[in-house]
Order: C-alpha cells, then sequence, then structure tokens
C-alpha cells in the first residue's frame, strides 16, 4: 500500500506544480495499483489451517 501513497502523493505534487498532464498519468497509474491489488487479494488463498 506504499507504492499507492507514493504515487497519489506524486500525482497530487505533479498536478500542483502545474504539470497537469504528469498528474494525470499518475492518478491513472495509482489508480490501476489500487485495482491491480485488489484483485491480487481477492484471488489469494487465505492461509488458514484447520
Amino acid at each position: 500500500m506504499y507504492i499507492v501513497f507514493l504515487l497519489g502523493l506524486i500525482a497530487l505534487a505533479s498536478i500542483l506544480a502545474g504539470a497537469r498532464a504528469t498528474g494525470a498519468i499518475f492518478g491513472f497509474i495509482t489508480v490501476a495499483a489500487i485495482g491491480a491489488l485488489l484483485i491480487h487479494h481477492m484471488t489469494d488463498k487465505l492461509p488458514i489451517s484447520l
């Protein structure tokens, strides 16, 4: 999850600095990373031993 925070922070800093295209690209990468982490955790086997 640190990568999501870092990408979001880079996107925010880029947008505030005036580089809207770079901020939008990093914003889309952030959304893609959140989606990939969601899919990864949804398909991961639960480590439960009964």
